[in-house]
């Protein structure tokens, strides 16, 4: 019998002059009527520069004013940042508006997306997620193997399908919901750390980001975890504003499953255990650091330890979260690598190939059986070998990585945002607007706003630049610097208002590095058309897997088009061409996909099943016999071969 092969997926905020009032030389705190004459002013330097300009120094020496956050001084005063203790901070009600907000929004982008093909019929790794989820929801708990992919979502996932159904619309509606929460968490965060003007912005920010929509949107493990970095930035806020130990245990707590969500989050743990033992948990007061770090430990093993238990009952083996670092690693560093993802064998792109390609390759090379460690473990010092053999090209690449990391365009994997938006009008408006890019100059003013406050809020930014480093030292996808953008929205927030006063202060020397910070992450880096193409591809690819064959070609031409030397892209034609009946078209882009990579799996043998079917069985002979010996486990190959064989006896 002839048959054909798979598819391939290829913090507040102060006016110009407002002063902190610190303590006086004498150690004595300022008077209330002064105090309150300017909580009440707010603006009283700016509004009378005629006083400031003639009693400034007086009121220096008298009070000890100090410009807050090393603002500097201007034609029109000083810009600054805000008080330690913000005035006021959102209420709930603002919070439940921007939760509405945020989930009417993705609801709408949800109804507009729900016939794009890849959410009719999965692939990559939300087909992976999802029927693993339904083994979990079916009683398969435990396992049978150690961890290879993250957990949590799936387990999660699992949940929400014993409590409201299995359908993929219980996702996208639980994702929408977890959006709306979190991005009235980031408002309350915010709030607590600068004030309700700054909160409410942040608020707003997360909600309408449009890359945000889009991974609530879809069967992804992207949502659960900008979920818990909103949460998680909300609870390093109550630390700084709270003495109990409770709220570390928190951060530890939502840490540790961020870990399991999001396996770069691990590099989290030293960052924030060090800022609980050596820095100043409440204002103008140092607490026991030992105590929140004890609460921190304590809420990470929670989740981490019974993980690192379960690996080790099934798989004999300890990990605290999955086995696949060293297969990442690889990948990501090789010298052939580009920073973004390559499966190990051209053609095994999905999940059901990543972990048995790396172990079978392993094993082959080493001549044994190797344990998930030791898989890993082989990977990993492959990829440390590669970086050796050439440091300089290595230092090109995380280089190119870092700006991978940091760029724009948000680098799809089996699905796209590209695609999405082509059928969401709120995508394809929010997505234009406010992306990475815009996110990125904006953060960048918030900082340096903030930089007199860096011992209290410094620790966000140390997160931000570690999890640049965990991504660029893998390889990069838009949804794994997805937490990235979460951290960055607040100081964004703040920012937008601090860039306001700059302008009005004619401060334009403090718009410096946001300018140059916008004109670095806008600008292209890769090939952004082959990219689109290729999402596209991958669409046509979920529509010939479902059987809908005319529109999945009308997809692969429409991507050949735009990326003409795709090997994946003539291969999924021509096997779509092949399936209609149409042999003789699908030969001549079975030949030009050898062309461009003569090891693709699986183009050996279509090719000789559309040979054979047009009566041109001696040259499909030819190729059923390499596909053989390129994979001696083929059967089909190897039956296809002894069959051919047997008719040219005869």
């Amino acid at each position: 019998m002839i048959t054909n092969r798979r598819f391939r997926a290829s913090l507040g905020f102060t006016r110009p002059a407002t002063y902190l009032l610190e303590r006086s030389v004498d150690g004595r705190e300022p008077s209330a009527p002064i105090e309150n004459a300017a909580s009440r002013s707010g603006d009283l330097l700016a509004i009378h520069p005629v006083l400031v300009w003639s009693n400034i120094g007086e009121a220096v020496k008298q009070w000890n004013l100090q410009p807050v956050n090393g603002a500097k001084w201007c034609k029109r005063g000083f810009v600054t940042d805000p008080t330690s203790q913000p005035a006021s901070s959102p209420s709930w009600k603002s919070a439940l508006a921007i939760a509405s907000l945020a989930l009417g929004v993705r609801l709408l982008s949800d109804l507009e997306t729900a016939r794009v093909p890849t959410v009719r019929h999965l692939v990559g790794d939300a087909i992976g997620y999802y029927t693993w989820a339904q083994r979990i929801a079916a009683g398969d708990w435990m396992g049978s193997e150690g961890f290879y992919q993250a957990p949590l979502y799936p387990y999660v996932m699992a949940v929400w399908f014993r409590v409201f159904g299995e359908s993929i619309w219980t996702v996208r509606i639980v994702q929408a919901a977890l959006g709306a929460v979190g991005s009235a968490m980031l408002c309350l965060g915010a709030g607590r750390l600068w004030d309700r003007r700054v909160g409410i912005t942040a608020g707003i920010m997360v909600a309408l980001y449009g890359p945000a929509v889009y991974y609530d949107g879809i069967v992804q493990k992207a949502s659960l975890a900008g979920f818990l970095t909103c949460a998680l930035f909300a609870a390093i806020a109550w630390c700084m504003t709270s003495r109990a130990s409770m709220p570390a245990g928190l951060v530890g707590l939502l840490l540790g499953l961020l870990s399991i969500t999001r396996e770069n989050a691990l590099a989290w743990i030293a960052v924030l255990a060090a800022w609980f033992l050596l820095t100043r948990k409440v204002e103008d007061r140092r607490s026991a650091g030992w105590r929140p770090a004890v609460a921190f430990a304590l809420g990470v093993g929670v989740v981490l330890i019974p993980v690192g238990l379960r690996n080790r009952v099934v798989s004999g083996e300890w990990s605290w979260s999955t086995f696949q670092a060293g297969p990442n690693f690889y990948i990501g560093n090789h010298r052939g690598a580009d920073g973004r993802y390559q499966p190990l064998r051209r053609g095994h792109e999905t999940p059901e190939f990543e972990r048995s390609d790396a172990t079978k390759i392993a094993q082959d090379a080493l001549g044994r059986t190797l344990t998930a460690r030791e898989v890993s473990r082989y990977w990993m010092d492959k990829g440390f070998d590669e970086i050796r053999a050439d440091p300089a090209g290595w230092v090109r690449l995380l280089a190119r990585k870092l700006l991978l990391v940091l760029n724009r365009y948000e680098i799809a994997d089996a699905e796209s945002l590209h695609v999405h938006r082509k059928s969401s009008w709120t995508l394809s408006v929010l997505t234009r607007v406010w992306h990475f890019g815009t996110i990125a100059p904006l953060a960048a003013a918030g900082m340096l706003a903030a930089w007199r406050t860096r011992r209290r809020l410094g620790v966000y930014p140390a997160m931000i630049a570690t999890m640049v480093a965990a991504v660029a030292a893998f390889y990069v996808l838009g949804r794994y610097r997805y937490p990235i953008a979460v951290l960055m929205i607040p100081f964004a927030a703040r920012g937008l208002f601090a860039i306001v006063e700059y302008a009005r202060a004619r401060a334009w020397r403090n718009l410096v590095v946001p300018v140059v910070v916008g004109v670095v992450v806008n600008v292209p880096v890769q090939d952004e058309r082959r990219l689109s193409a290729l999402a596209e591809m991958n669409a046509g690819v979920a529509l010939a897997q479902a059987g809908e064959l005319a529109d999945a070609t009308s997809l692969f031409r429409g991507a050949l088009a735009e990326h003409p030397s795709s090997a994946e892209g003539h291969h999924n034609l021509a096997l779509a061409l092949a399936l209609q009946g149409q042999f003789a078209e699908a030969v001549e882009h079975y030949q030009t996909a050898l062309r461009l990579e003569p090891k693709l799996v699986g183009v050996e043998y279509n090719l000789g099943v559309a040979l054979e079917r047009i009566g041109r069985a001696a040259e499909a002979l030819k190729h059923y016999t390499q596909a053989a010996a390129d994979d001696p486990s083929d059967g089909e190959a190897r039956a296809a071969v002894e069959r051919l064989s047997k008719k040219e006896v005869e």
